[in-house]
């Protein structure tokens, strides 16, 4: 997951705000605590949803919520979700995806930057095994996805559906992993799947003009055929997209609803309804716009 599925801010309430603040700053500290003080800086919107999406569908959790003192601002206290099994699980996907985004940028950025995610790789790779050990399942999980989606990169498939289709099929697991029952299994591992079509279709649109810079893989970009020249090339490929982003958002939406939530459904509505569809706006803006913003 890489930032894509976060609420529209604007559109919640105070209190919901705050609340999902508190399960932000809860996730902070599940890291610090599970894997050491670096790993708050890998801290993601997505892996935030992922911990709610499980208190909210979860009769027996209790989370509980404590005013304190942030590293980031230590004179004010501020609500905080306590340690729980939702942040753990949350945290430990997190570190094992974060290894992964690691080793892939290992092989994708230029010289300099690859220095500095080689001095990440220690860390990653420690903070991955522990993670693993903690979830066997979520590890084998993803595991098969990345070593999928590497074969697929390394023969340049040009189909973006089978190109997202590792993404899907881990978050598909990953989602389905956090079931009491199986009606609920069900459920979950198809809006996880969709989920991940999203976060993948996303972020390949989004790194569409620095992966054709840099020579990078993007279904997008080897779909097209000839490489896009102009911004109207680029606005062009975007467009083609639109249609499969949208069916995909438009399945998902009605896969939650058959959810059923004990707790946090405004949060949940927001995120699903409106942040998404923010997110994908954010992304066909022009770029010029993106960059005024």
């Amino acid at each position: 997951m890489f930032g894509y599925v976060l609420p529209s801010k604007g559109q919640l309430k105070v209190c919901e705000y705050e609340l999902y603040k508190a399960i932000y700053c809860g996730l902070c500290e599940q890291l610090g605590a599970s894997f050491g003080p670096f790993a708050r800086f890998t801290l993601s919107y997505d892996f935030v949803f992922l911990a709610l999406l499980d208190l909210a569908i979860a009769p027996e959790a209790e989370p509980a919520f404590i005013p304190k003192r942030c590293v980031v601002n230590p004179l004010r206290r501020v609500p905080r979700c306590q340690s729980c099994p939702s942040l753990e699980y949350a945290g430990g996907v997190a570190m094992m995806l974060f290894y992964y985004k690691v080793l892939d940028n290992l092989m994708d950025e230029a010289f300099g930057k690859r220095m500095l995610w080689l001095l990440c790789k220690p860390f990653a790779k420690s903070a991955h095994n522990k993670a693993a050990a903690a979830y066997p399942n979520a590890a084998r999980i993803i595991y098969d996805a990345v070593s999928r989606q590497s074969a697929l990169e390394a023969e340049r498939c040009d189909s973006v559906d089978a190109a997202a289709e590792p993404t899907a099929a881990a978050l598909a697991g990953v989602c389905g992993l956090l079931a009491r029952d199986e009606r609920q299994r069900r459920v979950l591992e198809r809006f996880g799947y969709l989920l991940g079509r999203y976060v993948y279709f996303c972020d390949a649109l989004d790194d569409l003009s620095k992966d054709q810079e840099q020579g990078n893989y993007n279904p997008f970009l080897l779909r097209a055929g000839a490489p896009p020249q102009t911004p109207d090339d680029f606005a062009q490929i975007r467009q083609e997209a639109k249609g499969t982003l949208y069916l995909t958002l438009g399945e998902l939406d009605k896969t939650y609803s058959l959810l059923k939530l004990y707790r946090y459904q405004p949060i949940l509505d927001n995120i699903v309804h409106l942040g998404l569809q923010e997110t994908v706006d954010r992304i066909f803006l022009p770029k010029e716009t993106k960059d005024h913003d």
